[in-house]
């Protein structure tokens, strides 16, 4: 077995998840709007995880009650993560921006690793603790060197606050439902641990959902029909790989623990800010202050990696 396998999907998950954030505030800034890219990445999410699964897949584990344990459990984890914190994530970054959600959502493994000690029986060794420090002092050093300045009287300015405002509490209530599915997810995998087959559940639990939505709301009709719609180029993009990033972060759950992946999982807050610094060029470029929150980000991963949790 490959070391470090589980860090190396986390860490690739974070990298796709930072891509496709960045991709999609880029898509609504040249469009104004959100599109289709929910939906798709979910449809994405499904081909891809289920095309890997006929390629490369084990066979399926005896059809009993803990298979289909497995399967509701894995359903819940889809609605969390799928449903929930996808729509709160790309409704945020357009909101907020890739930057600002990417921070509030550095939350995830507080939600994470709570629930994991609750329901998983995990607990932080040495150097999980020491890594959670060093993360989360990166986050308190960006969050200390970005305080917003409003200007009174400017009604643009207090409506832009106010979207930003909404996009802070979207991006919060998507690290809960992502923390919580981290939990679901690895809990699944006591009775079907299988990532690829998990992945794929969970997106079509996902699909279905919104077809059942559809049937009362026209809003979510509107959605579907969407779907069909050609995407734009960003709007593939952002979908492509936040499919691939939740590909791979059901396999990095399958080797690690749930702390270790949500841990590593901060470090999406400073590739997305890289990215859309220097490479999309959405937001401004990160200062000095940031390079250094930066560096002890990925000093904590590195003492995650280095000293198995």
């Amino acid at each position: 077995m490959i070391p470090f396998i589980g860090e190396i999907f986390a860490i690739l998950a974070a990298f796709c998840y930072a891509f496709g954030s960045v991709a999609a505030t880029k898509n609504a800034r040249e469009k104004g709007g959100r599109g289709n890219a929910v939906l798709l990445s979910i449809v994405l999410t499904a081909l891809f995880s289920g095309g890997l699964w006929l390629i490369m897949g084990p066979s399926l584990p005896p059809i009993d009650a803990g298979f289909w344990t497995g399967v509701a459990i894995f359903v819940v984890a889809g609605m969390l993560a799928t449903v929930l914190g996808r729509i709160f994530f790309f409704r945020s970054i357009e909101l907020a921006g890739a930057i600002e959600t990417g921070l509030i959502r550095r939350l995830i493994p507080v939600f994470a690793a709570v629930l994991a000690i609750l329901f998983l029986g995990e607990s932080l060794t040495g150097a999980s603790a020491l890594a959670f420090v060093l993360v989360f002092a990166a986050v308190a050093l960006v969050v200390l060197s970005n305080r917003c300045q409003i200007v009174a009287g400017d009604e643009d300015a207090r409506r832009a606050a106010g979207e930003r405002n909404t996009g802070r509490v979207l991006a919060l209530m998507s690290a809960a439902s992502y923390g919580g599915s981290y939990v679901a997810r690895k809990f699944a995998m006591r009775w079907l641990p299988d990532p690829l087959i998990g992945a794929f559940i969970g997106a079509v639990a996902a699909f279905v959902w919104f077809a059942v939505a559809a049937l009362f709301s026209a809003a979510y009709r509107r959605h579907l029909s969407e779907l069909f719609r050609r995407p734009t180029g960003w709007q593939l993009v952002a979908a492509a790989f936040v499919s691939l990033g939740q590909t791979a972060q059901f396999v990095a759950l399958s080797f690690t623990t749930v702390t270790a992946v949500a841990i590593i999982g901060t470090i999406e807050m400073f590739l997305a800010a890289w990215l859309a610094a220097w490479v999309l060029r959405t937001e401004d470029r990160p200062g000095p202050i940031f390079a250094l929150a930066s560096l002890m980000a990925m000093a904590g991963v590195i003492v995650l990696a280095l000293v198995r949790t």
